[in-house]
Order: structure tokens, then sequence, then C-alpha cells
């Protein structure tokens, strides 16, 4: 592989040799943010089965997405916010061109294309993934998925609980718990003297989440959390609670402390402090009280107010993950010295590809993506706007089999929106009272086709690239989504803080301070960072 330049200072690359790059690497699948190149089988059953070592790949067409195609009214495992608003259902060649497009500019320097928000660092793109698999994980026994394909009765409702990392427990699920320590998940060293998690013959991580191994820096995130419930292990036994006990308080405090650094750390930095935080619109935090929350237009409408997936959020604003992902990281000084590692590559290379085990020279060193050391200028990610890095735009045989042509994954994620009936991004605007964005703003172009309306996941990347966005976080209708839909999840969940105890804070000494706690914090009481 061929670089011009090592990466910077500010955490770019330089005038990367992008084209050969792009010749020379895999690709993404069509759904992921970052992952590892595998065959998708194209299958309307989710691939997430009961047995650990299943072939699942992050671009998987979920159980039940395609619903709202079927019944706008229709709330099984995904649903629609916004079921009186018309599909928006353009010419496929309309939204072909315009997905095109959504490439980022060759001819300018790597490090224009970053983002300038002085809260975002390039780990938080893993974070974004670790947590859409945590709430899309469906455990449903595959007879019950074979089934249910649209996930009307029989499915997992999506909460972001771990049971990404703990599946069903240690007397259902042994596998992933040490042997010597039921209490304990099995994080041990591998086969380069790295600590990993427990690996089968074949290379690949024995945990519930099989995406989770999708990526190098991915799995070493659910390590972290791994040995993050250990350690609370070992901090219950030392507070004295009864044996029978330990266990679940440390997956409680686990899940609590990680639901906290959800709500109050990752969420406020793409949505804005005016929906998430102490004068938060959607979640206002209040000294000594209950946050307060106000969910507006996530409102399931079921007899049981069971939460479900948006299609909204999944097929749209959660979306913007795909445009932070930047084609080479920084992890340690090794990857340095390389010129940075390439996301994606042929198996067994110098790339972050997953499903083996970590190689000892591309072990994170979590200062370089995420704000550990103060001194330390830790990455950035791209930019949240309409342009994808380039490899993105070119998806190889093994994520598209043959004959698909549909090798752009701005082009798939454009037609799947009109697949499963999305409304467009104006309709969406006009029904949540936000600025209405023309499609002049939005530079999408004059052609009749459109009829002055845009696709919902252009409009909210968009939204965010203009002012006062500034490409920095998501604008009033993607924020809005994202923030209700995370929030009411976690307010709708039986086993999170807010269901049980929406009074609670972290406190040391775990926390540092009372009602301080961030993802930083944990991969530190972890021992990771």
């Amino acid at each position: 592989m061929n670089l011009t330049n090592r990466p910077s200072e500010s955490g770019g690359h330089g005038r990367l040799a992008r084209r050969a790059f792009l010749a020379s690497v895999a690709g993404v699948s069509a759904g992921a943010i970052v992952g590892r190149a595998r065959t998708v089988a194209r299958a309307a059953v989710s691939a997430a089965t009961t047995a650990p070592s299943a072939e699942v790949v992050h671009g998987t067409e979920l159980r039940g997405m395609y619903l709202t195609s079927k019944n706008r009214l229709a709330e099984g495992r995904f649903g629609t916010m916004f079921k009186k608003l018309p599909p928006f259902a353009p010419r496929d060649d309309l939204l072909e061109g315009l997905a095109r497009t959504m490439v980022e500019d060759q001819t300018v320097p790597d490090d224009s294309l970053l983002n300038t928000s002085a809260r975002l660092f390039a780990g938080f793109t893993f974070i974004g993934q670790f947590i859409d698999h945590d709430i899309t994980f469906d455990n449903t026994p595959l007879t019950q998925q074979q089934a249910d394909p649209y996930a009307t009765t029989n499915f997992r409702t999506p909460r972001y609980d771990l049971d990404s990392v703990y599946g069903r427990g240690p007397a259902t699920e042994p596998q992933f718990y040490d042997p010597a320590d039921r209490d304990k998940l099995l994080v041990t060293p591998n086969i380069h003297g790295v600590p990993d998690m427990p690996r089968g013959a074949d290379g690949r991580a024995i945990i519930p989440e099989a995406r989770n191994d999708e990526n190098l820096i991915l799995v070493q995130l659910h390590q972290a959390i791994a040995r993050f419930h250990n350690r609370i292990v070992d901090h219950a036994r030392a507070q004295g609670i009864r044996s029978e006990w330990v266990f679940e308080t440390a997956r409680r405090l686990t899940r609590w402390h990680y639901q906290w650094a959800v709500t109050h750390d990752f969420l406020p930095r793409f949505v804005g402090d005016a929906l998430v935080g102490p004068s938060g619109t959607v979640y206002k935090e209040v000294v000594g009280r209950p946050p307060v929350i106000t969910l507006s237009y996530y409102r399931p409408t079921n007899k049981d107010g069971r939460p479900f997936m948006p299609v909204e959020f999944a097929v749209a604003a959660y979306r913007f993950g795909h445009t932070l992902i930047r084609p080479f990281y920084v992890i340690n000084q090794s990857t340095l010295d390389r010129g940075g590692v390439p996301v994606f590559g042929p198996d067994g290379a110098f790339n972050l590809n997953g499903g083996r085990p970590i190689p000892a020279d591309l072990v994170v060193e979590w200062k370089n993506i995420l704000p550990v050391d103060p001194g330390f200028p830790a990455r950035k990610p791209r930019k949240i706007d309409t342009k994808l890095s380039l490899p993105l735009a070119t998806l190889p045989g093994s994520v598209v089999p043959p004959p698909d042509p549909t090798i752009h994954l701005a082009v798939r994620n454009s037609l799947r929106g009109k697949h499963v009936g999305l409304a467009s991004g104006q309709q969406v605007a006009r029904a949540m009272r936000a600025p209405v964005l023309t499609n002049s703003t939005l530079d999408v172009g004059n052609d009749p086709g459109w009829g002055g309306e845009a696709p919902l996941w252009y409009y909210i990347l968009k939204e965010a690239e203009l002012p006062p966005n500034n490409a920095e976080r998501l604008g009033a209708v993607g924020g809005r989504i994202v923030a209700e839909v995370l929030v009411g999840l976690l307010q709708r969940d039986p086993s999170s803080y807010l269901y049980l105890d929406p009074a609670w804070k972290p406190m040391p000494p775990i926390a540092p301070a009372t009602g301080q706690f961030t993802f930083v914090d944990l991969l530190r009481f972890a021992g990771a960072a």
C-alpha cells in the first residue's frame, strides 16, 4: 500500500494515494459502520442465532425491517415514528444519481475532511457501532425467527442492556464466562499473548454478538466492557456482597454505567446539549431529582406500549455514522509508523478486519482515538456530511455477491430507505415543526421527479452539514430522532436505571465524581486505558 504522507499532528494522513488504496482493499457491508468483509446471505431472517460462531455481518438485513413496507401502522420489532406520512418513492435512477455524488473529494487535503468539533473523536464511531449492535441484537431462537420473518410477535425488544456481551447469563450460556469464576466474563490471552475474548478454532470470538468481532477496534471495546464487569465483580466482593448476588450486582452496575455513558457522553456529543443535558428538551438532568423526559415523536402505540425500532432511526438518522468513517486509523505507535492502519483489507493482512485473534501490533491505545489524555491530541472522525470515505463507494464481491450490481454504500442506503417506505426529509421536518430545507438548499437538483422532496437519510446528513451545525453535529430532524429513540428505549427498558431508579447517579470509586461518568472513565476503571 502506497501512502504519500504519514499522519499529520492533527490526526489526518495528508494527501493519501486514495485510488491505489481503494483498488487494494476490501469493502464494507451494506449496512455497516465499520466491518469485516464476509459473504452476506440475502435472507429476510436475521443471521443472529443462538450459535456464537454464526456468520453474522453488520450489513445483514435485520429481521422485521420491511414490516413497514407492508403495514405503516404495524409495530413489531420495527415500526414507523410518523405513521401518517406517505412513503417517499422517487425513481431509482434519481436516488442512485444523488447517492453517487456522496463521495469525498479526492483532490483536497485529507485533514480538510476531518470533523472540527472539539467534542468528537474517532473512537466514537466504534462506540456508536457497539450501541447499534446492542439495540439490534436479536437472540430469539432461530426456529421462532423463521416462523415470524417480519418480527411481529417473536422478537427481542430493542434495548441497550448489554445482552450483546452477557448473552443469557452464565447458567444458560457458560461459554462466555470464566470457568474458574462464573461471575466473570472470560477474557484470556490469545496466541499472540494479547488479552482477547475467547476464540474458536476458526479464530472468531466466542461472544453473544458476532458482529462485535467484525473489526479489531470494536472487539477491543467489547473486551473493555467485559473487563469493566470483572472489575465490578471484584468491587462487589470487596463490599461484602453475598456470593449469590455478586453476578447480578455486577451486571446491573455495568449496565447502568454503560447506559449513563450513552445518555450523558455519547448522545450530547452528536445531538447537542439543547436536546440532552442540563437544559435538554428530550432528556433534562435535574440536580437531586430524576431527569425530565419529553418524547414528542417516539411513542409506541401498540396496546402493550412495547418499544420498537423506528425505521426513521435505523435506516436514516442513525446511519450518520457512515460519514464518520476514516479510511485509515492510528491506534498505536506501530500504526503511526506505518502511516495508519487501513480500516479494510485482505484477511490476515495489516488492517482492522476482525474475525481473528488481536495481533500484537494492533492493540488499541485508546488515547489515540478518545480523549483519555488531555495532553495528547486524539484523532478526529470524518465530518457529519453528505460525503463518505472512498472505500465505501466500491463494495467487493465478498460483500455484494454477483450479480447484484449495487456496490456503492450510499446507493444501497438510499434504495433501502425507499424500500422500507421512509417519508421524505421535508415531510418529517414539517411533522416535527422543524425548519424545512428546500431541495435547492439541499443541492439535490431540480429534476421534477423529486417533487420538491428529498430522501430522509440524505436530508439528515445535509442538515448536519449546513450552518449552524457545520458538519459537527446532527441537526433538528436527525438529532431529535436519535435522541428520542435512544432515550425512549432506555425509559422503557425494565432493567435500566431510568426505569428502576431514575434518580440514580454513578459514584466513586467507579466514577471519578458523583454524576460524572464517560466512556473514557469506563475504559480507565476497566484497566484498558
